[in-house]
Parts: structure tokens; sequence; C-alpha cells
């Protein structure tokens, strides 16, 4: 399939730690010699992106973020309460219950005091370690990444200019990491406004694109579970998220799902089990992608075909 005359773009969702699971999916890709001609992130997908995108190189990826996982400036930016708030059960019995209650206000009372819990310099003093400078446009691969513009409300594109402010900019989670101030813009986390960037890869100049969807597991909520006004208004806004991303996904040739849906975005001491997941749901698109590229290049078929990938829990997209 190198040989093919379709240029392939990548699109890599954003989810934290699940981002991982994009690793997985480049080592399937590259074993069996799947040339990507483009590759846009959003979020963690945005630093994947931009390490594969200047040395397309799964071994020299893996060596990178496991160097920088086992660092002490990445243990000291990590929050674990936040992972272990998110994965302790619902329902554990009084005493258990109380303590993921104490959990849940600390939390919510330091978010509401605080502008971001990791300073500027920690966040992208572990960015740095991970993408080298560069200018985006020069990238071995072509490379793009989407941010939010958090007072306008748009969906920017990073095409040129500095790599690693572009990364910063994509992957500064509100609440978590600080926005981020690039060419007058105050920007955050890309998946706020395009989950999976799709569309940019297309202007990349892809004509099929596999897209990397890594988002939270979206599963029924009980009214009678959302205790007050604040998680009413976090459950509306994973509800919007869910929607934007279903709609976006549309445009996708390919849809690959890695089962990782269930973690937090926290969990990177899960890399392990993230990466696996990713190889093992791109393996499961290989014919897809195949048939996929194969229907591209037969004037018959009618066009590129539109194929949902992996075994999603919770809602299917359509």
């Amino acid at each position: 399939m190198s040989n093919s005359p379709i240029k392939i773009g990548l699109a890599l969702g954003g989810g934290g730690a699940r981002g991982l699971a994009h690793v997985g999916v480049l080592r399937v890709l590259a074993r069996e010699g799947i040339e990507i001609h483009a590759i846009t992130g959003a979020s963690f997908g945005s630093i994947i992106g931009a390490m594969y995108a200047c040395e397309p190189d799964v071994g020299s990826l893996l060596s990178r973020l496991h160097e920088a996982l086992d660092s002490e400036l990445f243990k000291k930016a990590r929050r674990n309460f936040v992972r272990h708030e998110f994965e302790e059960e619902r329902h554990l019995g009084i005493i258990s219950s109380f303590k993921k209650f104490l959990k849940r206000q600390i939390f919510y009372s330091v978010a509401l005091r605080m502008r971001q819990l990791v300073s500027l310099e920690e966040f992208t003093s572990i960015i740095d370690t991970l993408v080298p400078e560069a200018l985006v446009e020069n990238t071995k691969i072509p490379f793009a990444c989407v941010a939010t513009d958090i007072s306008h409300g748009a969906e920017i594109v990073l095409a040129d200019g500095d790599l690693r402010q572009a990364v910063y900019g994509s992957s500064a989670i509100p609440g978590v990491f600080p926005p981020i101030n690039y060419r007058g813009r105050y920007l955050v986390d890309g998946g706020w406004s395009n989950r999976v960037p799709i569309s940019p890869a297309r202007q990349l100049g892809a004509d099929l694109v596999i897209a990397v969807d890594i988002s939270e597991t979206f599963e029924e909520e009980p009214v009678e579970n959302l205790n007050n006004g604040l998680e009413l208004v976090i459950r509306a806004n994973a509800v919007t998220g869910r929607l934007l991303s279903e709609t976006q996904l549309t445009d996708a040739d390919v849809i690959v799902r890695p089962d990782v849906g269930h973690l937090h975005w926290a969990a990177f001491d899960q890399a392990e089990l993230c990466i696996r997941q990713g190889s093992a749901a791109m393996e499961a698109a290989l014919p897809q992608l195949r048939d996929a590229l194969s229907a591209s290049t037969n004037p018959k078929s009618g066009g590129l075909l539109r194929r949902l990938v992996g075994k999603p829990k919770g809602n299917p997209a359509p």
C-alpha cells in the first residue's frame, strides 16, 4: 500500500492519556508499510502527531514518551487525585461514598479558586521534552493541529509557525493548564472545538482520512446522580461535546476507536494498555482501510467508503 496514489491523512483525537493509543495505531500502519501523507491532531493527539511528523519512527517516539513519563518533571505535574476520583465506583458504601464526596468538593473548590492546576512553566517544559524545536511547515510529514480561541470561541487551525507554541495551544486543557497567548489569541485545548481534526487533514491534501477517536465513553447518566448545578452543567457540556464529535466524524473515511474510553485522561500509568488497544483497533481496521483505498481508486464505486471501525463502548457514532 505504500505505493498508493491516494494521499492518506491521519487525524489524531484528543483525550489526554488515552492518546497513547495513537502510538499503537502508528505502529501498525508503519508495520504494514502504509505511508501517511498528512497528520493532524487535537490536544494529546497534537503532541503525538507533532512528534511523529518530525521523526516518523515509532521506536524513537516510544523511547521519548517513556523517558518523559518517567521524569520527575512529569510526575510532579500529575494530579492523581483527579484520576482517583474518576475511577472510584459510584456505589461503594457509606464510608467510601463520603470520601468520594469530599474529594469531589475539594477538586471543585480548587478549580474555582485557581486558574489552572499546572503552571505555565511546568506545562511547556513537559511538551518541550517531547516536541522538538521546529517550524510547523518544516516537519517531515505535513502537520497541523487545532486549538480553540477561548475569547471568540473559534476553531484555530495551526499549520505554520512555531511548532511547540502550536502544540501548547492545542493541548492546554482548561482549568488544568493555562491558556496560551499565541499571535494575539488566547488558545486552549483544540478538542473543545474539534475533537478529531478531519477537515484540517483534507486541507493538507489528504484524499482519505483515518480518524482515531479516543473520546471518553459516553454512558447514560441517571438524573438522580447529578446532585448540584455544577454537575448538571458538566453533564450538559459532555452531551454537547458528544453531538459535535459525532457530526464531525461523519467526514472521516475510516474511524478507528481504540477501547480506551473507560480510562481517565490522567491515567498515564496505563500507557501500555492504551498502546495495545490502539494496535488492536488499527489491526481490526486494516480490511476496511484496504476497501476504502480500493474504492477511492475505482470510479465505479462512487467515491470513498465511509467505514466505522472498532467496538466502542456506549453509543456508537452514526
